[in-house]
């Protein structure tokens, strides 16, 4: 079927479902079972964890900092569901099914928003993968970026502010 991708509704780019575990659950396995359902209308049948444990990272986020500054724990899972797709319009605009190819080419309209071809307002049209989603992405082997790319990406995320409380 593809990936599933939404452009987040504030217009910091696009990205998988996520959330936070201390929201309303008690694990990751249940964060992710229920940020699914509540996103997308989707049920979870498989998940296979990038990490045998969460893992810190020095991300922004608009919910503050974490325990060790900024950042936090993630963990992240690559997923199989079923059901109709319902996104949830507060958290995602234009959620779609894409191929690797297209996740690809969004990966690149990121680079040039990072290398500042971009302008906002071409962003917010048309964005690409959000900044701190590059990684897991790479890392999940759904896209390819070089080290240089990704160090580039991530230099950037930590001075922009649009993700800052």
């Amino acid at each position: 079927m593809g990936i599933l991708i939404g452009n987040i509704s504030d217009g910091r780019g696009a990205s998988g479902v996520g959330g936070h575990v201390k929201d309303d659950f008690k694990s990751y396995v249940e964060a992710a079972h229920g940020e699914v359902r509540e996103e997308t209308g989707l049920t979870v049948t498989s998940l296979t964890p990038l990490f045998d444990d969460e893992v810190w990272r020095d991300n922004p986020c608009k919910r503050g900092d974490g325990p060790y500054g900024m950042g936090h724990f993630w963990q992240v899972y690559v997923a199989e569901a079923e059901g109709c797709l319902n996104p949830d319009k507060g958290s995602f605009s234009k959620m779609r099914w894409v191929s690797r190819a297209d996740l690809q080419k969004l990966v690149g309209r990121t680079l040039l928003r990072v290398r500042g071809e971009l302008t906002d307002e071409e962003w917010v049209s048309e964005p690409g993968i959000t900044f701190s989603w590059v990684r897991w992405l790479a890392e999940a082997d759904l896209i390819t970026v070089t080290e240089p790319e990704l160090r580039e990406i991530e230099e950037f995320m930590l001075t922009d502010e649009t993700n800052r409380p």
